[in-house]
């Protein structure tokens, strides 16, 4: 980037006005949803530059089936409103990503660590109180260490400047290099890296960095951060040569620095002073977990991804899908289907089995004739070849197919648990 650059001014903060209509406009069409949750605080919802990860939590009572019509009439709910707002297009960059039953979310095989980081916004009945109980009774355990190690670990590398394009940024794409690496890959480590040395998960983003510059060395870095974003990023020397190169160089210098104090804490591997992310990450590939938290690695994202995709295919003039329904297509075989079905294949049978050969066992124990042909042509969709302009037509095809697999995996899942 040379010359000058033309920064628009930070946009009115709309995120509330948004969080409250989804919700209403969602909960009309799916009177089951009960609760809006987002991923953070929002006083990290930066306006023209993030989006919204909106999770939902849903009656108890919703069946497989529900599940389906939710993904598909969420879905267009999230279209109705991308058309009617050219302004939200970042906002809503994909559907709501984890959705949970309030009886699921309170139980224990469906634990996750990053139920800490959700911030409650509107709700219906007791469910969000009964929820912070719960997740305030639960004490510090391997799973969040594994959860903030593994996380430090992806993140925990020189910035990659072939990752993060700028989607649907508009006026604001301009201030994105430094948002990207400031909020998506330095915020993140950061955020685990102050969570290990607390033993407790850390909701917030702008929570983490003044935690960290209370308990890091470096707190000019943390100092600079702050001023950038109160800034909305308009500083000219940070875009361009060297400014940008010494930035990147900074942050991953800090975070070896962060490295150094929080590598004794590590517990749930052999971590060594030494190991960079590479190390890491071999080592953490070695850790045992759970087999029904394997499955659920895979399942728990689906439930929303039927109509995900169908948003993605539409054709709306200020909405640029092209990268992100690439991105889902590239991984909804392996997370849905190779995950979820070689799990349980070791749940079942205790033995690690392929998942072609997993669904063969299942069919006529486990799953209907119906079942088994409708994970089959889920699966089996994936082998044809689509070109880049044919990306939407395809991913139609496998939405279409995604109910009824969606409705399998459901039915897998109660399997597992009474395993």
């Amino acid at each position: 980037m040379s010359g000058r650059i033309d920064f628009t001014p930070e946009p009115e903060n709309i995120f509330e006005e948004h969080i409250h209509e989804y919700f209403e406009r969602s909960r009309a069409a799916c009177p089951k949803i009960e609760a809006i949750y987002g991923k953070w605080c929002f006083e990290d919802l930066i306006p023209g530059m993030s989006d919204f990860d909106t999770r939902f939590a849903v009656s108890p009572d919703t069946t497989a089936e529900d599940w389906v019509e939710m993904s598909t009439e969420v879905g267009r709910v999230h279209t109705e409103i991308c058309r009617e707002y050219p302004e939200r297009a970042r906002l809503l960059e994909h559907l709501p990503g984890l959705n949970l039953t309030w009886a699921e979310l309170r139980d224990p095989l469906f634990y996750y660590p990053e139920f800490h980081q959700w911030t409650a916004y509107y709700g219906v009945g007791s469910g969000i109180k009964d929820f912070d109980d719960y997740l305030g009774s639960i004490e510090w355990s391997d799973a969040d260490e594994l959860f903030n190690v593994k996380k430090f670990a992806l993140y925990y590398t020189p910035y990659d400047r072939s990752i993060d394009p700028p989607i649907n940024l508009g006026a604001y794409e301009s201030k994105y290099p430094i948002h990207s690496r400031f909020m998506h890959y330095f915020c993140p480590p950061l955020q685990c890296a102050v969570s290990l040395m607390e033993g407790c998960m850390v909701r917030g983003k702008a929570e983490s960095l003044r935690i960290a510059r209370e308990i890091f060395p470096g707190s000019e870095l943390i100092d600079m951060i702050f001023d950038a974003v109160d800034r909305h990023y308009e500083m000219e020397d940070y875009y361009v040569e060297p400014g940008l190169s010494e930035i990147e160089n900074a942050l991953h210098a800090y975070l070896q620095n962060v490295y150094r104090i929080i590598q004794p804490r590590i517990t749930v591997v052999d971590a060594s002073p030494e190991d960079g992310s590479p190390e890491l990450k071999d080592k953490l590939s070695r850790v045992s977990t759970g087999l029904l938290a394997r499955f659920y690695e895979g399942a728990k994202f689906c439930r929303m991804m039927m109509g995900r995709l169908m948003f993605y295919s539409e054709e709306i003039p200020h909405f640029d899908s092209s990268w992100l329904i690439g991105h889902e297509l590239r991984r909804i075989r392996r997370l849905f289907f190779e995950t979820t079905f070689t799990a349980f294949g070791r749940i079942a049978w205790g033995e690690e089995l392929s998942p072609e050969t997993v669904l063969e066992r299942c069919k006529g124990e486990f799953l209907s004739a119906d079942d088994y042909t409708a994970v089959k042509e889920f699966s089996d969709i994936f082998s044809e070849d689509y070109t880049d302009s044919g990306k939407k037509a395809f991913a139609v095809r496998v939405a279409q197919r995604m109910g009824a697999f969606q409705v399998v995996l459901e039915k897998l899942g109660n399997a597992a648990r009474q395993h």
